[in-house]
């Protein structure tokens, strides 16, 4: 009778360790790459408390509500920089424009809930008529507005564009009930779930900014551990998989991919260029990632060889190459040469929390073009600065009052090299139209075909969003 109660109480034991590891904070991104530099597939990602056996995804054609069954499985890598584990699962080959039904996890430790996903169609098959978000600088205090927008209109677009700043789990330290305590991996996690509703059905593909750098409040400072394990973009290279192993980046610092007729190139404006703000360190060091121009410049030779097929090149990074009159030298002398060389369309950035549209512009001169909503075929590359899409450094910014979403104040960053910026004498030519002032927003662009797409910039604070701003191109 003692050996029977101990086992049951073994087993009671072993049900509740392996409860804490149903998968939670589930994202999708694009992955594969067939002979026309189509995405073939997507990267399946989520984390667990502890290790389990697998990394599993189970998918299909069909729900397992209709077909009890799903009729492919792949597995994967599990990690762990700190103390969960996040594990990452590229598909097989799926076929394209096609509705994918899945669940994530491990067959002894347990199973998510079933979510869906669209795989990307082949670039000769679809040249419009279709969206994608675009945005940077999203945090979990003051980013409810944008994230309930992303996921109201999650099924009408295609990407998510974020372009550095992810979770300001650095942040966690100034929050409501943290200031004592080490909030910054539960910080990061928190935002992944609320975010989990769009995140696990449309690719989600992020850039670094200066925010993932490292962890530097005082709990992690004082702790030896910690100061090894969250430095150097350490949790954000362990919690997504983005295609730089296609595209031949590195991590998730700086790669590209292709989506119907689009090239979209991500890039690490925080490291590896001369003059990055965080090339050697942010407040714990930082960089060292890989030879980021000359990947840059092989890139965009081959996206240019391959430019009858996707004819529009789109680029992301973090911070804004020109804004308020005032010109990031540094960047520009790494990058801007490359974009105009070989064609690059727009260029994505955030940071600063605002919005901000400029003419297409190139060292410094603007293109002028006959109409402000209308740029005509423009050889410059045109800058669009979304950073404002809601954080914690927004102070005036109406949320729902949730007492758990304080802000107790940071007015800049810790970093003293944040704002390379260079004031130009009649810089504000290239400006067309500012939001200022902690408004919420994003950007949505819609492809219309090989030679025309519409930009609009959707304030979020609004019930449905409010477009404040748009153009063609």
């Amino acid at each position: 009778m003692m050996i029977k109660s101990i086992t049951v109480l073994v087993l009671f034991f072993i049900s509740v360790v392996i409860g804490t590891d149903v998968p939670t904070q589930v994202h999708i991104a694009l992955a594969g790459s067939d002979k026309e530099g189509n995405p073939s597939t997507v990267a399946i990602s989520w984390n667990t408390v502890n290790r389990t056996l697998t990394s599993t995804v189970k998918y299909g054609l069909k729900s397992a509500a209709v077909s009890r069954s799903y009729t492919s499985q792949s597995t994967g890598k599990c990690s762990s920089y700190y103390e969960t584990f996040n594990h990452h699962v590229v598909l097989d080959t799926l076929l394209p424009s096609t509705t994918y039904y899945y669940v994530v996890g491990d067959d002894r430790a347990g199973w998510s809930s079933e979510f869906s996903f669209k795989s990307a169609p082949l670039s000769s098959e679809v040249r419009g008529n279709f969206t994608f978000a675009v945005f940077s600088d999203l945090g979990l205090v003051n980013g409810v507005p944008t994230s309930n927008y992303v996921k109201s209109i999650s099924d009408d677009i295609v990407l998510v564009l974020h372009g550095g700043d992810v979770g300001y789990a650095d942040d966690s330290f100034l929050h409501a009930g943290c200031v004592t305590s080490f909030c910054y991996e539960q910080t990061f996690d928190n935002y992944m779930i609320t975010n989990e509703p769009w995140t696990s059905k449309i690719p989600y593909m992020v850039a670094p900014g200066n925010h993932e750098a490292d962890c530097h409040d005082p709990a992690c400072l004082m702790d030896r551990q910690r100061r090894h394990k969250l430095s150097n973009f350490t949790a954000y290279n362990g919690r997504f998989r983005m295609p730089s192993e296609e595209s031949q980046g590195v991590m998730n610092m700086f790669y590209s991919f292709n989506y119907a007729n689009m090239h979209i190139i991500s890039l690490d404006t925080e490291t590896d260029y001369p003059g990055a703000p965080e090339e050697t360190r942010y407040v714990l060091p930082c960089g060292g990632f890989g030879d980021q121009l000359t990947w840059l410049e092989n890139d965009l030779i081959k996206a240019n060889s391959e430019r009858q097929l996707r004819p529009w090149i789109l680029a992301q990074g973090h911070h804004p190459m020109y804004t308020d009159g005032s010109v990031n030298t540094a960047l520009q002398a790494a990058v801007e040469d490359l974009f105009f060389k070989y064609g690059v369309d727009i260029y994505f950035a955030g940071h600063e929390h605002s919005y901000e549209r400029d003419y297409p512009v190139y060292q410094g001169v603007v293109e002028k073009q006959d109409s402000a909503n209308f740029y005509a075929n423009p050889q410059a590359t045109t800058h669009l600065l979304i950073g404002g899409a809601g954080n914690d450094e927004m102070h005036n910014i109406q949320t729902p009052k949730d007492p758990a979403l304080k802000w107790l104040g940071r007015d800049t960053d810790p970093s003293p090299k944040q704002k390379p910026m260079t004031p130009v004498s009649g810089g504000d030519s290239w400006t067309v139209v500012t939001d200022q002032g902690d408004h919420v927003g994003v950007g949505k662009v819609t492809v219309l075909d090989d030679s025309h797409l519409v930009f609009e910039y959707v304030r979020t604070i609004t019930d449905g969003g409010e477009v404040y701003d748009s153009f063609t191109l």
